[in-house]
């Protein structure tokens, strides 16, 4: 069974970039360790893999102008996939290449839909439709960023602390679920910080205390029950109700990786590829 997945990752692209040409023999040898994982990870049907290695260390010691073989794509997507860190995944047993034209659509940059599923790196782009790749530059995640706050306030890096216990996530769940939308934490009360996230367990009170004496010094700060943590999380423009369960999580799930790429100055790019279910479980035996 042959399945199709799109993978997002957040990470640099100039790493990839560092990568290809850069006629560094021990960065060959490593790719190709991490190959053998990827295989594993991304679980690529055999019919790409013939060839990958040799095509690797051609792309870091000699690499063409142009990827004219599968097992060049491979090479490449293996490369990119260990520059990044997945951000989340969508599975279809059917090509979805249209999939993000609603999201980026709803998100008035409808253009940038093709660039994420189908962009050249370094002018190099892939030869088989079964291996492709896209990223958005800045300037496309500034305008989704902008078009979905509605204003520039996203630019201004927020910082969350946490009183008490949340009825539903353990506090590292919920310090992560907060960096996942661009959002740092912190332990103790200071001036800086523009939320305070008030849990059901417990009353935080000290730490409330101490943000009401920083409110009346004119500093603004939130102060969030558990319902307003999870409104923080979400998206603040919404999905269309129209959209089916799977279109919302992933507009969410981009949604929040816009956001924690743009805070911590990465880039956010798209790998898709065909997916063999059965020949992954089959090299876990």
């Amino acid at each position: 069974m042959t399945l199709y997945a799109y993978d997002v990752y957040s990470g640099f692209i100039e790493d990839t970039l560092n990568v290809i040409g850069s006629r560094d023999m021990t960065l060959v040898e490593r790719y190709q360790r991490l190959g053998d994982f990827s295989q594993r990870a991304l679980g690529l049907p055999s019919a790409l893999m013939p060839g990958w290695r040799e095509a690797l260390e051609e792309l870091i010691m000699n690499p063409p102008e142009k990827l004219s073989t599968v097992a060049q794509a491979t090479a490449m997507i293996m490369i990119m996939r260990d520059a990044g860190q997945r951000r989340f995944r969508f599975i279809s047993d059917t090509r979805q290449d249209d999939l993000f034209n609603p999201i980026f659509g709803h998100l008035g940059l409808p253009e940038a839909a093709s660039d994420f599923i189908h962009s050249p790196i370094a002018n190099l782009s892939s030869p088989d439709e079964n291996l492709a790749w896209g990223y958005l530059d800045m300037n496309q995640i500034e305008s989704l960023l902008h078009n979905t706050f509605g204003d520039d306030s996203f630019k201004h890096k927020k910082t969350a602390v946490i009183a008490g216990r949340l009825s539903h996530m353990a506090r590292p769940d919920a310090e992560q679920a907060l960096i996942d939308v661009g959002i740092d934490t912190q332990n103790s009360i200071s001036h800086n910080i523009d939320y305070l996230i008030i849990g059901s367990k417990g009353t935080g009170g000290t730490k409330h205390e101490k943000v009401a004496k920083l409110q009346n010094t004119g500093r603004q700060i939130k102060v969030l029950d558990e319902d307003g943590f999870d409104a923080l999380l979400r998206s603040p423009k919404r999905p269309p109700e129209n959209w089916s369960e799977v279109q919302r999580d992933t507009f969410e799930d981009l949604v929040s990786s816009l956001r924690h790429v743009w805070a911590f100055g990465l880039d956010l790019y798209c790998l898709s590829f065909a997916y063999d279910p059965d020949e992954e479980d089959s090299m876990d035996d």
